[in-house]
């Protein structure tokens, strides 16, 4: 397999490969568990994170766990190998990032899907669920870990294009051998709708799900965002947070 140059080779270099679980390079949590969990943190101020190159984020300035930067460099060499380019888009997001997010998508000033969901959701509550149906609340998105990320497109109409549909063939075909599994598949009961674009470095999150955030997170830890309200009363942990395919949990 052919490894990305330049700044690619050199983090290639620095960081040695993560194992699965307790045997992942470095420790679980960075630094105050809480504040990790729930995205109350600068990455540029821990050494547990990495700027990906522009090789794989071009030029947006994308930071990830050390491990799962090294993974995903040798995942997109492989792809790019057999014919398949996939382009970084979203890696980690602070509580800030989250909150801008879900904040403008409540007011109406950025679009969900296409709709604005101030306008068309008077009730709060009906609103809240339509943002959740692709963004999650603050201090609850996997994007604060570091762990997650999305590549290609956000665009599900992107994914049944021709270049849509091989990449993700791809993906489910070897994401698996870099540690990345799809933490949204179709066809699930509760929680967000299917992301095509959205994968997870299971060596990491997994843990940090099952051994830390459902026991030590709750409501009170989240803080105040519009809709906040309206958001506990549902059955947020188990949904929206636990609400993932079976080889993260």
């Amino acid at each position: 397999m052919k490894l990305l140059a330049g700044a690619g080779l050199a983090l290639l270099s620095a960081v040695q490969p993560a194992q699965e679980d307790a045997r992942a390079a470095g420790p679980l949590l960075p630094f105050d568990a809480v504040a990790y969990l729930t995205g109350r943190f600068k990455p540029d101020t821990s050494a547990a994170f990495v700027l990906l190159p522009a090789e794989v984020a071009g030029a947006r300035q994308i930071w990830l766990r050390r491990e799962a930067a090294q993974a995903l460099i040798r995942m997109t060499a492989a792809a790019r190998d057999d014919g398949i380019a996939l382009q970084l888009l979203s890696g980690t997001r602070s509580f800030a990032d989250q909150k801008a997010i879900w904040e403008a998508k409540f007011s109406g000033r950025r679009t969900s899907a296409g709709r604005n969901l101030a306008r068309d959701f008077p009730d709060t509550r009906q609103r809240v669920e339509a943002i959740l149906r692709y963004s999650s609340a603050p201090g609850t998105s996997r994007h604060h870990w570091g762990t997650d990320i999305d590549l290609n497109s956000t665009s599900m109409s992107w994914w049944t294009t021709r270049d849509g549909m091989a990449a993700l063939t791809w993906l489910h075909r070897r994401g698996g051998e870099f540690g990345f599994e799809l933490p949204y598949p179709p066809r699930r009961e509760h929680g967000y709708r299917y992301e095509p674009w959205h994968w997870s470095y299971a060596p990491l999150a997994r843990p940090l799900l099952v051994r830390h955030y459902r026991k030590m997170i709750t409501a009170q830890d989240l803080g105040e965002f519009l809709g906040a309200g309206q958001f506990q009363q549902l059955p947020w942990m188990e949904w929206y947070v636990e609400g993932v395919a079976g080889v993260l949990k």
